[in-house]
């Protein structure tokens, strides 16, 4: 069985040469700022999208929350970057992020997305139980399931700077624990999504046949294989083909959608450096909206940072690392300041993601018409690690799901449950409960 194992394809060709063979190819157009957004029009149905962007280490609820509930609202000075999209916010206030397993940073980051408690499992936290990672899907997966079937990509995670395989650093779960990995490094991304769309016809047709006899030959030796071999290793080799038949569909697929898809050229590999963490952050939001808008998925998230992020914004003058400043008292006004700003910077990122949804055209509108956007924390507030009120800005309808222009405080004990919930009704998902069944109690009452 050692075909298996080996790191040269039974043709003869090394893994390395078997992805170039399929994946690869240069491209000539320069790296345009608007990502050409009029040649690049979304070649999906007309179909929501849904993208969650996550920023760490709480807020400062006070100089977060709008004033005047309703649609009469005025945003807070964290919150005003997206005064230009006011009109396409729903700002959530009130709610409590549920939690259970592990320390409150890595709870909050499990059950974010999922409103599940975290499993049993190796990771070490602060005053708490070693935990794993969460007990079911994110609210995204479940959306995918639904609105991602038939694309190249069923959902496109990223991120930048999000550091070690735990659950401080994974806020996507495909299921019961099975945390999706986000993709850092801007080069292979463009490389995984947009390569095959710099070549000409006869070029792409030239790298499909060859593609196709590279598969067809390994497919007839993995089916040869199969018939002299135990039970076992011949259901891991049925695994294996019928993945490098998913392989070649996927492919296919991602080349006729690209066809008319103007891109720009390769970006250069993530910086791991701390100061590199805004052009990165920048690059991801670009690359996401390009998939969408080049139909290679409609689901996708950006995770900046990580739980207990350690970034020092010195770009913006400070040389504290966040997670630090986060766990400063309430009375130290230097350090809320620098909060404000930070968490100010994350509105921004968010701002540019709305304002990019918003270059492309699509059908009598825009890309953001159809899009549900989400941003989202771990936490509520740093220094408590508590989870209740955290902070939750939707943006855009989802092609009419959602009535936007409010905020909406909610008071009581109100589970974010119920908010995931209200998203997946939003894009037409009619589920009644969502996560932990006794953390649910419905949709957010007059959201929809």
């Amino acid at each position: 069985m050692t075909i298996l194992n080996r790191r040269v394809t039974p043709c003869g060709y090394s893994r390395r040469e078997l992805l170039r063979a399929i994946v690869a190819g240069a491209v000539g157009l320069p790296w345009l700022e608007t990502f050409a957004p009029h040649s690049a029009r979304a070649q999906t149905l007309a179909k929501p999208r849904f993208v969650a962007m996550f920023s760490p280490n709480g807020t400062l609820y006070e100089q977060w929350a709008p004033t005047a509930n309703g649609a009469d609202f005025t945003l807070s000075p964290i919150l005003m970057p997206l005064e230009p999209h006011h009109a396409d916010l729903v700002v959530v206030a009130g709610v409590d992020q549920q939690g259970a397993g592990g320390d409150g940073h890595q709870n909050g980051m499990g059950g974010m997305l999922t409103g599940a408690p975290l499993l049993p499992g190796r990771f070490s936290g602060v005053g708490a139980p070693p935990a794993g990672w969460a007990d079911g899907p994110s609210v995204d997966q479940r959306i995918a399931d639904v609105i991602g079937r038939g694309l190249p990509f069923r959902s496109l995670e990223l991120g930048a700077q999000t550091g070690s395989a735990d659950n401080w650093g994974r806020m996507i779960y495909r299921g019961k624990n099975r945390p999706l990995p986000p993709r850092e490094d801007p080069a292979r991304v463009f490389d995984d999504v947009f390569a095959q769309a710099s070549l000409d016809p006869a070029e792409r047709e030239r790298r499909r046949a060859r593609r196709q006899s590279i598969l067809d030959h390994v497919s007839g030796e993995i089916s040869a294989l199969s018939a002299s071999v135990a039970a076992a290793d011949k259901q891991r080799l049925d695994a294996h083909l019928t993945y490098l038949r998913e392989l070649e569909a996927r492919l296919d697929s991602q080349a006729a959608s690209l066809t008319s898809c103007s891109v720009p050229a390769r970006p250069d590999a993530a910086s791991p450096e701390n100061d590199a963490f805004p052009a990165t952050v920048d690059l991801m939001i670009d690359l996401l909206v390009l998939a969408l808008a080049c139909g290679q998925t409609r689901v996708g998230s950006l995770q900046c940072s990580r739980s207990v992020s350690q970034v020092r914004f010195t770009w913006l003058g400070i040389d504290d690392a966040h997670h630090s400043l986060s766990h400063l008292p309430d009375d130290d006004a230097v350090a809320k300041d620098k909060l404000l700003r930070i968490n100010r910077w994350y509105a921004e990122r968010f701002a540019r993601l709305i304002a990019k949804l918003k270059s492309y055209p699509e059908g009598e509108g825009t890309l953001f018409d159809q899009c549900l956007l989400l941003w989202s924390n771990e936490l509520g507030r740093g220094n408590t690690h508590s989870r209740k009120d955290a902070p939750y800005v939707l943006a855009g309808s989802a092609g009419g799901g959602l009535q936007t222009g409010r905020f909406l405080s909610f008071a009581g004990d109100v589970p974010h449950n119920n908010l995931l919930v209200s998203i997946l009704n939003a894009v037409g998902i009619p589920d009644t409960t969502f996560g932990k069944a006794e953390w649910c109690n419905g949709p957010l009452a007059g959201l929809l």
